[in-house]
């Protein structure tokens, strides 16, 4: 998983963030009720104002991280939603025609280095356009030690 996080883990750390931001939001009421109890006299003094402002500042954390856990916008997908898209049955560009022309002359197979040389590709250029087929199924790029051995797949051949 991109996050790190199992699902079990996750769900229940999402418990933990509602629990813990139900919590926080009743001692937030609680804390704005206190002050109204207190007698005048006792409140002359700034300790009690400064603990006020510490509870009310931690209490304001809390809940900030709990809102930003619970609203985390890389959650990881449930696994019907996980599914590999299918491949992109549009037309290949001029540039994507060239690198799979030289990977089926290659038997299906080049080193990402000798792909980029008998393209006539900068390397930049190249990197982009393997990057963009690989995000689009058409290629498969694997590091092998220093270099990327880079694999078409197999239904861009049918």
């Amino acid at each position: 998983m991109a996050t790190g996080i199992q699902p079990n883990s996750r769900e229940s750390m999402d418990r933990i963030a509602k629990l813990t931001l139900t919590l926080s939001g009743f001692m937030l009421f609680l804390l704005i009720i206190i002050p109204f109890t207190i007698d005048s006299d006792t409140s002359s003094y700034i300790a009690p104002y400064l603990i006020y402002s510490l509870f009310l500042t931690s209490i304001g954390i809390i809940i900030g991280v709990s809102l930003t856990w619970l609203n985390y916008p890389n959650k990881p997908e449930t696994e019907e939603n996980n599914t590999k898209p299918e491949l992109d049955k549009r037309p290949l560009s001029a540039d994507e025609k060239v690198v799979s022309d030289l990977l089926i002359l290659n038997s299906g197979e080049m080193w990402q280095a000798d792909l980029v040389r008998k393209s006539g590709f900068t390397d930049s250029k190249a990197s982009r356009l393997l990057s963009r087929m690989e995000y689009q199924g058409l290629i498969i790029r694997i590091r092998d030690g220093m270099g990327k051995k880079v694999l078409i797949n197999e239904e861009v051949t049918e």
